[in-house]
């Protein structure tokens, strides 16, 4: 009796271990989101991740450089539909717009930095030099032994590139492709969907400053949607 209870226990613990790192998990119905809109197809339904809630999962460059809305999809009855995050148009305002970015794209703020080349004309060097000769020797002529001193000059060109700084160090490549995983794990998932799905969407945000609601705008073989989200969560 122990061992069933012991096995139920572990296989309890392990379904909610899976359950709480799972990223993807919608919520109940489109209305549990504080947004939603019904579409010919689906129910289409959001809300704006806070930054409290990103730096729990992703470094605070993530919160700082990125608008995340979780967006979840919940399919009507009929043939399978075709979820793309290219569907998906984040308006800032009235004349900004931004398509969300690839967890490969997001990821490259943690890649290290490299140095540019060389400068093959900043490397070009003309090297003189000059020097003294001795000679001893016998005339051919008189047979008597003879000493001269004689002066010589040669000028060289060379455009060999030099390398003026090391590499950038590798460390932080093992950080930049955990997270490109980990934002991937979270990110919502293109493809052909029966049942409801849902994941995040990365919009890098504008240099100005944001006035107003932002809106998410979906479409998808004429179906559309609009979802106002408050321009800052809270």
């Amino acid at each position: 009796m122990r061992r069933v209870l012991y096995s139920i226990s572990l296989t309890l613990v392990f379904f909610a271990f899976c359950r709480a790192d799972d990223g993807r998990v919608p919520r109940a119905v489109g209305s549990d989101y504080p947004v939603h809109q019904e579409t010919k197809t689906a129910t289409i339904a959001a809300v704006r991740v806070t930054a409290e809630q990103l730096n729990k999962t992703f470094p605070a460059d993530l919160a700082r450089k990125y608008i995340v809305v979780e967006v979840a999809i919940y399919p009507k009855e009929g043939p399978a539909l075709a979820v793309a995050s290219m569907d998906f148009v984040l308006k800032l305002g009235s004349d900004t717009e931004r398509r969300p970015e690839t967890a490969e794209e997001v990821s490259w703020m943690w890649h290290p930095q490299t140095t540019a080349g060389p400068d093959l004309k900043s490397n070009t060097h003309v090297t003189t030099e000059t020097g003294v000769i001795l000679a001893n020797g016998t005339d051919p002529t008189t047979g008597r032994r003879v000493n001269g001193v004689g002066t010589y000059e040669s000028v060289g060109v060379s455009n060999a590139p030099t390398q003026t700084s090391s590499p950038a160090p590798s460390s932080n490549r093992v950080d930049a492709d955990r997270m490109e995983a980990l934002l991937k794990k979270w990110a919502l998932q293109d493809g052909k969907v029966n049942s409801p799905v849902a994941g995040y969407l990365y919009f890098p945000l504008p240099a100005k400053k944001i006035k107003g609601a932002l809106e998410l705008q979906y479409e998808h073989d004429g179906s559309t949607a609009n979802l106002a989200l408050p321009a800052s969560a809270k």
